[in-house]
């Protein structure tokens, strides 16, 4: 068990259930009590995303996403600090969903 901690450390192990990947896509990001404001996403999985935003969100806050083409999409914020804040979708997004803004030029 050790050897396998260790090696996890060594190798930045990262334990979440969707790969992750960079994008810098605008989209527009709305609470129960405020009106959308725009964010940057920042990195895209199909269960969730990391944005950078203008406002503070709290963890555990029900915010609802909206992508270029797409429906809004109702999300939970899980993390935020300095700006930066963590998504994750309460319905994922099929991969090609995901490839499509993976692949879209910024």
């Amino acid at each position: 068990m050790r050897l396998t901690a260790s090696l996890e450390r060594g190798m930045a192990y990262d334990r979440r259930r969707y790969l992750r990947c960079s994008v810098q896509v605008g989209a527009g990001l709305s609470e129960n009590i405020r009106p959308s404001v725009t964010v940057t996403v920042t990195d895209l999985s199909a269960g969730g995303c990391g944005i950078a935003a203008d406002i503070e969100l709290q963890p555990g806050a029900r915010v609802w996403l909206r992508l270029q083409g797409l429906e809004s999409v109702p999300a939970r914020v899980t993390w935020s600090r300095d700006g930066r804040a963590g998504l994750c979708f309460d319905h994922p997004f099929h991969p090609a969903v995901v490839e499509r803004f993976v692949s879209s030029p910024s």
